[in-house]
């Protein structure tokens, strides 16, 4: 197992070969089926999944993209989708109000475009707004997300991108048959 360490600086030091290592370092050995373990120099906390997000998120829209079987295991590692999703959200945002008004406008400007129906639209709605539960200071939940948990916002964040991509597609078929 290759073992690396964060810095408070960013920079990243790969243990076994006594050498800084970049995230596109990382992104080879994982790519090489190798076992990778990052760690926060400071705290000894296992951030690994983070650096791999981080990863994930700069490789996107690059031609050299990493495997499918690592995504798909770094997806299937974290657990708690949705709720950790609103947490994060939340915190990355300023809160669902802010993030409900965007998910609707957004919505909205689909609509308006012809891209979904309006059932759709009210579907999606139904399935992304939170109808203004939990809209003060006070609400605010105790466990407060973290950067690892901004980091899996990130990432499946990027997979209902390419979900909703894939729905506009597939409407748009049906569109033009």
């Amino acid at each position: 197992m290759h073992t690396i360490k964060k810095y408070a600086n960013r920079k990243l030091y790969h243990i076994n070969r006594k050498q800084y290592i970049t995230l596109e370092g990382i992104a080879a050995l994982i790519q090489s089926d190798e076992s990778v373990r990052v760690t926060d120099n400071e705290t000894g906390e296992d951030i690994t999944a983070q650096i791999l997000a981080q990863i994930v998120l700069q490789t996107r829209g690059q031609k050299q993209a990493l495997s499918t079987s690592f995504l798909t295991s770094l997806i299937q590692s974290s657990g708690d989708t949705f709720a950790s999703l609103r947490r994060s959200v939340w915190s990355a945002f300023g809160g669902p109000g802010e993030v409900d008004s965007e998910i609707e406008q957004r919505l909205q400007r689909l609509q308006e475009e012809g891209t979904i129906d309006e059932a759709e639209g009210d579907r999606l709605k139904e399935l992304l707004v939170t109808n203004g539960s939990a809209t003060t200071k006070s609400d605010v939940p105790l466990d407060m997300p973290n950067a690892h948990d901004v980091a899996r916002l990130n990432m499946q964040v990027d997979m209902l991108t390419q979900m909703v991509d894939q729905l506009l597609q597939e409407q748009q078929k049906k569109t033009k048959s």
